[in-house]
């Protein structure tokens, strides 16, 4: 069979086989929606600026190169493969030649350049897109390959130590905020001042407090309550989130930080959180682009040197954020135990495959140290946990102490202010004496029993209610040296009793001038009863999780469909006008067919690619007969090329009184 030489673009298309056709769609996805009509259409929509823009983002430095040789050649009249080959070649190196060859294939799958294999033309829009496109640089840069990877070791070896520092974070990140949620912003995000006080609490600085901010709501844990003073509350999935193991929570919160659109590393300790208008879905590609360079080296890759070899296969999106991305991405996963001594981790390079969380909670459960269920208590009211606390006991000396340090070690400040917190919370002393017994191998110093004894009784001595707020206390000795502290003149108190006290500050306000000013005051009820400040813990239903995806990637079976489509509406499209088609039975009308019928005759169309008729209810009811070239069905409908109206639609199954086959 003789080839005759296509006279334009979508010559060239509608000579591809299915397979070409397939490749073209597979890059190009752009081109699939809407579904183009017939290859005609195909053609066009692949010359428009926006999609030949987004198509060159994709190509590195030497097919970009090769493409602006072949536009610079082809302005008049088609341009040799050779001389385009020679061209590059003289500029570059002879090495080049077989990468500017396969360019040349690749350019022409893509549908950038289109011809014969003696003469290539590059299409209109390319040339407004390459206007001055210098060399690259030759050999390219590339990823250092080991004859053995030896990396493995030396990077798991703190993986399973981030891992539970990760997870341990994001719990007591989330344990703080059911108690005492942090308000929403109107504009969305988190306050600036709450921000910094996280971070305090979590003992860490702004980048990381803010990882871990954002990977829990990511991870759907963490979301706003939607109550008219809206605030930042823990979701239900929080509790599911707790059930499982520490691998399989691990999984999830790496899972969460892979497809988050934000820069958490990047924030300072004046940078508003979780705020709508810091997502970026670039950042979603960009940060994939590294895990897979990655994933490719058996050797360590410093991040200047993996920017390098990004900015050579996509020159076009280089810049100042995928700078950000790349060294926020190693900062980020080297916290979570993905990356380590700049090369992924073994659970990190399962993690990258999506079917692989499997394998990943397999190996990150091999790599995390064994949790501890005890500590050492000091006599300097200091505690030293010597590994990663088991979620129970620290989530109690949260209640009682004070994180002061972090690492291979905790080391937890016990102090009146981290003590009365457990007294707050409705334990008495000897609760706290009985949990610091059981965690401790050394038992309890003199001091901090006398300090929880003394506590104890000082708890409570000072009642304060609502008047807008009232202090009661027996002792009136206490009572004078409270109405004569300078401290809390603020509060412009008046005694109305001999043993009471009443302020217009609300009960929190009075309460916390008071601890400021040294004392230890105690909710009470109208009844006279202490109440417990530490309320229960908030949960906010949690919504459908919000996943940003590095990109489309339609379906194969979708692909072939699109392809008949094509095929069909380009024979519609060459079809002589005015010949009459003879419906079945050598009349025009369609006899009715069971709902079974109807789907397996529409069915037994798409797998052989032949037309049909259908009888179809319009919508003022009326049902018209209707040649249609079906290319697939779901969600209740087809998508069929008309003959009528030449274009690809959707029509309602329901719709379809009887289908029959096309008699020629």
């Amino acid at each position: 069979m003789v080839r005759v030489s296509p006279r334009s673009l979508a010559d060239a298309l509608r000579q591809r086989d299915d397979l070409a056709l397939a490749a073209l769609l597979t890059r190009r996805p752009d081109l699939l929606h809407p579904i183009p009509s017939d290859i005609t259409a195909l053609a066009a929509r692949s010359t428009t600026g926006p999609s030949v823009s987004r198509c060159l983002d994709t190509l590195d430095a030497l097919t970009i190169y090769v493409l602006a040789v072949v536009a610079r050649q082809s302005v008049e009249l088609p341009a040799l493969p050779q001389e385009v080959t020679r061209a590059v070649i003289e500029e570059l190196d002879d090495s080049a030649r077989g990468s500017a060859e396969a360019a040349l294939r690749d350019l022409q799958e893509l549908a950038l350049v289109w011809g014969t294999d003696d003469e290539i033309r590059a299409i209109h829009a390319v040339r407004d897109h390459l206007t001055e496109v210098v060399a690259p640089t030759w050999p390219p840069p590339s990823i250092s390959v080991a004859a053995e990877n030896t990396q493995s070791a030396r990077s798991d070896e703190q993986s399973g130590v981030h891992a539970r520092e990760a997870i341990a974070q994001v719990r007591d990140l989330l344990d703080a905020w059911a108690v005492d949620p942090p308000s929403v912003l109107r504009a969305g995000g988190l306050a600036v001042r709450d921000f910094s006080a996280t971070a305090r609490d979590l003992n860490t600085d702004a980048p990381t407090a803010a990882l871990w901010i954002e990977i829990a709501h990511a991870a759907g844990l963490l979301d706003d309550d939607g109550e008219e003073r809206p605030s930042w509350v823990p979701t239900d999935r929080f509790d599911t989130w707790l059930d499982k193991s520490a691998a399989e929570q691990w999984v999830a919160l790496a899972q969460a930080w892979l497809t988050s659109p934000r820069l958490s590393s990047l924030a300072t300790d004046k940078s508003t959180l979780l705020a709508n208008d810091s997502e970026r879905r670039a950042v979603v590609t960009l940060r994939a682009q590294v895990m897979q360079q990655l994933a490719a080296a058996t050797s360590p890759v410093d991040p200047d040197e993996l920017i390098a070899i990004l900015d050579y296969s996509q020159p076009r999106r280089s810049g100042e954020l995928r700078s950000q991305v790349v060294h926020a991405t190693y900062q980020e996963a080297l916290l979570l135990g993905l990356i380590g001594a700049n090369s992924l981790t073994t659970p990190g390079r399962a993690l990258i495959d999506p079917d692989s969380s499997t394998e990943a909670t397999s190996a990150i459960t091999a790599l995390m140290p064994v949790e501890i269920g005890h500590v050492l208590i000091q006599a300097d009211l200091t505690m030293i946990a010597p590994g990663p606390v088991a979620p129970e006991l620290a989530r109690k000396l949260r209640l009682l102490a004070d994180v002061e340090s972090r690492g291979h070690a905790t080391v937890y400040r016990l102090s009146e202010q981290s003590l009365r917190r457990a007294f707050d919370a409705g334990w008495d002393a000897a609760k706290v004496h009985e949990v610091l017994n059981d965690a401790s191998t050394t038992g309890l110093p003199q001091p901090l029993s006398y300090l929880i004894d003394d506590l104890a009784r000082r708890h409570g001595a000072i009642r304060v209610g609502a008047a807008s707020a009232y202090l009661r206390c027996d002792n009136e000795g206490t009572i004078g040296t409270i109405l004569g502290d300078r401290k809390l003149r603020g509060l412009h108190l008046s005694q109305t009793a001999p043993n009471i006290l009443i302020s217009q500050a609300t009960p929190h306000e009075f309460m916390a001038a008071l601890r400021d000013a040294g004392y230890a005051p105690a909710a009470e009820s109208p009844d006279g009863s202490v109440v417990v400040l530490r309320p229960d813990e908030r949960r906010v239903r949690s919504r459908q999780a919000r996943k940003v995806s590095a990109g489309r990637r339609d379906s194969d079976a979708m692909i072939a469909s699109v392809i008949k489509g094509l095929r069909s509406g380009d024979r519609a499209a060459r079809a002589p006008r005015g010949e009459m088609v003879v419906g079945p039975a050598g009349t025009n009308e369609v006899p009715r067919t069971s709902s079974a019928a109807t789907l397996s005759a529409l069915r037994l169309a798409i797998a052989e690619t032949t037309p049909v008729w259908i009888g179809y209810a319009d919508a003022d009811g009326t049902t018209t007969e209707q040649i249609i070239d079906p290319i697939r069905m779901g969600g209740g409908s087809v998508t069929a090329f008309d003959h009528r109206t030449e274009q690809v639609k959707n029509f309602l199954v329901s719709r379809i009184s009887g289908v029959a086959p096309l008699t020629p």
